[in-house]
């Protein structure tokens, strides 16, 4: 059984650079956590993944990026 990553982070404001650096950050974030446990999955292909949002209860628009043991190779 594969181990699912997850990494999110808020989105500060609508505008789509604000979005693009949170995706950002997120990825960055993945990558750090699966270099941790050995995996080694290069930014460029986890940004191939693609993102999810969402709003919490609050109003705040998060993004949420998540790599699968199955989407290596």
């Amino acid at each position: 059984m594969s181990k699912t990553y997850e990494a999110s982070r808020p989105v500060e404001s609508d505008n789509p650079e604000a979005v693009a650096s949170a995706v950002r950050e997120a990825t960055r974030a993945l990558s750090e956590d699966l270099q941790q446990d050995g995996i080694e999955v290069s930014f460029q292909d986890l940004a191939l993944l693609g993102h999810s949002e969402s709003w919490d209860d609050e109003g705040q628009r998060w993004v949420h990026v998540a790599w699968d043991g199955n989407d290596a190779g």
